[in-house]
């Protein structure tokens, strides 16, 4: 059993195209350790928004109590691309583990390394990071 008797800690964070909870079982699809969109449009058509859903889970653990979570979010050129707040929750004394399901539209407007700064009760407990591009080239 993990514990952490003094304050919240991050125990895990990945990145996936889906996450499937069921009867005491999880199954992570599409695990992700880069996204690289690559798109062909006429010359003539809209530009689509540079946008790419994916989800990105967290486990945390703590001493019992209440807690806000917070997901901070910059660009690879590292000013800040948005702050989200994802959820309070409880972690009660027969608990250690609190998992969050953060569901994610990421405007990837540069490429590069985005960093996931994890925040709890808005103190940094962890980060993970993810290499984005999205290219879209034009044809006649």
């Amino acid at each position: 059993m993990i514990s952490n008797k003094s304050k919240p800690s991050l125990q895990y964070a990945f990145f996936c195209s889906d996450f499937i909870e069921s009867n005491d079982q999880v199954s992570a699809i599409g695990i992700l350790d880069w996204a690289d969109v690559r798109g062909t449009i006429k010359s003539t058509e809209m530009i689509p928004e540079k946008i790419f859903p994916l989800k990105m889970v967290l486990g945390i653990n703590g001493p019992p109590g209440a807690y806000t979570l917070k997901l901070v979010i910059s660009k690879p050129s590292g000013g800040v691309s948005t702050a989200v707040d994802l959820e309070q929750f409880n972690i009660l004394p027969d608990e250690y583990l609190h998992r969050c399901i953060a569901n994610l539209d990421m405007e990837v407007s540069e490429d590069g390394l985005y960093q996931f700064n994890v925040l709890v009760n808005n103190t940094s407990i962890g980060s993970a990071s993810l290499p984005m591009s999205f290219v879209i080239e034009f044809e006649d």
